[in-house]
């Protein structure tokens, strides 16, 4: 079982949401769990970020296209900027 794990950490993308590690059959089921749940939270908050970091690009280049801030665009950020200061309060 560990080994799957060992091959799944080493096939992960290296895109700074992860880290090389190798489990040791030392460790208890437990902390195997612990340090899965762990890469899994950072792993869906780097997602999570690179998707708002996405959105705000495309809003921006719209309102630069468009040369003014129109009532879709006014929304679309605020729903931007609510998702970010929530992506924050949960990290």
């Amino acid at each position: 079982m560990i080994g799957h794990f060992n091959e799944l950490l080493r096939a992960t993308a290296d895109d700074g949401a992860s880290a090389t590690t190798c489990l040791s059959a030392n460790h208890s089921a437990e902390e195997i769990d612990q340090l899965l749940e762990a890469w899994f939270r950072e792993r869906q908050e780097r997602i999570e970020t690179g998707l708002l970091l996405d959105e705000a690009q495309h809003l921006l280049k719209r309102i630069i296209r468009e040369g003014q801030v129109t009532p879709v665009s006014r929304r679309k950020t605020t729903n931007l900027l609510l998702a970010i200061k929530a992506a924050n309060q949960a990290s």
